[in-house]
Formats: structure tokens, C-alpha cells, sequence
């Protein structure tokens, strides 16, 4: 919540969620960053989401080809982002998370425009900005944040009203409860 202070009375039109392709496994910290992003934003936020990996010149293992690696890794984070913004399988679907690929150290290679080319040849730098141009003009709405958002009061405001009448409910079956239990024991004389 504290980097969400510095977005109050700002929209969102595109987040970029940013993670390494050369990291071998999700791990609790991803998931704890996708469950922190949905509490905040609200899973909307996911429909204007661009998964980018960068370090993508970084060379599989042996047995693995570059496809199905960076395949493999988008495939773990796209389960944990369902996962965590406890989205339904179609609605997940409909959001139609993007991945993306990105390099730019000095070791990248270049296209005949000199342009920085991932290992299949595609220029990395016009395609994630199209895709940032696509997301943030597709037909999902920007997200407007707020100071209630960014505190965590768009919870269900209808449901507080109604705890303190829940607690006395309980309060008032639990004694009940005891008092047939008590009853019970004198009873059977036995205690419990």
C-alpha cells in the first residue's frame, strides 16, 4: 500500500508486471506481490496487465529448448497472477494477459535496424510498445485510483454494519448452547 499512496487521483492504463525469465521457479514472494496488487487495485487491474520478462537473451539448460523454457516461466507466472487474483478460468482468459519478452544489456544483439532483437529476431522494443498502445486503448477501463482504494475501504462496507448484531447473535446461541449442556449434565449426573 505504500507505493499506492503516490498513485492516489491517478488512473492506471496499463500495469507492466515485471519479472525475470531466467528465474527457474514462482516462489512465495510472487505471490504475496500478485495477492498485494489484487487487494489494492482490485482484479480489474489484471485485464490491464502486460507480463514482461526480461534477461531474454538468457540461454535454457541444455535439454530445453528457448520456446518451451520462456514458455514454461510465463505459463507458472500466468498461473500464479489466476491464482492469486482469484479470478475464474474464463474471466482470466478474457483478460488475456500478453507476455513479453525484453533485453537490453550491452550483450543483446541487434536486427539489421539496428534495433535490440531477442534470440528469435524480434525486435523487443516496437512490440512492447504496441502492446502498451493495444492495452491501454482495449475496451477495459482504466483504473481510477482513489484514497479508499489505497486504504483498503472498498471491502464489504454492507457486511461491517452487520457484525455487531452477528457477535450478540452468538453470544446469545453459545449460552444457550451452555445451558443445555448444563441442563443435560445435571441430568445424567455425569459431568462431561
Amino acid at each position: 500500500n505504500f507505493g499506492a499512496r503516490f498513485l492516489v487521483n491517478r488512473t492506471i492504463d496499463v500495469l507492466l508486471y515485471v519479472d525475470r525469465l531466467d528465474v527457474y521457479r514462482v516462489d512465495e514472494l510472487d505471490k504475496q506481490v500478485v495477492q498485494a496488487i489484487t487487494q489494492t487495485f482490485g482484479k480489474e487491474i489484471w485485464c490491464k496487465t502486460l507480463l514482461v520478462l526480461t534477461h531474454a537473451q538468457f540461454s535454457p539448460p541444455d535439454d530445453l529448448s528457448y520456446e518451451t523454457f520462456s514458455s514454461k516461466r510465463s505459463d507458472s507466472l500466468l498461473k500464479t497472477i489466476r491464482a492469486g487474483s482469484k479470478m475464474g478460468k474464463q474471466q482470466f482468459e478474457d483478460s488475456a494477459i500478453e507476455v513479453l519478452y525484453a533485453e537490453n544489456s550491452g550483450r543483446c544483439s541487434k536486427n539489421d535496424k539496428e534495433e535490440k532483437a531477442l534470440p528469435n529476431g524480434e525486435a523487443w522494443i516496437p512490440n512492447l510498445v504496441k502492446a502498451i498502445t493495444d492495452v491501454a486503448t482495449n475496451q477495459k477501463k482504466a483504473i481510477h485510483v482513489d484514497k479508499k482504494m489505497v486504504d483498503g475501504s472498498y471491502s464489504d462496507d454492507k457486511g461491517k454494519k452487520l457484525i455487531p448484531l452477528i457477535i450478540a447473535a452468538q453470544y446469545f446461541v453459545v449460552k444457550m448452547i451452555q445451558g443445555a449442556i448444563r441442563s443435560d449434565i445435571k441430568i445424567s449426573g455425569k459431568p462431561l
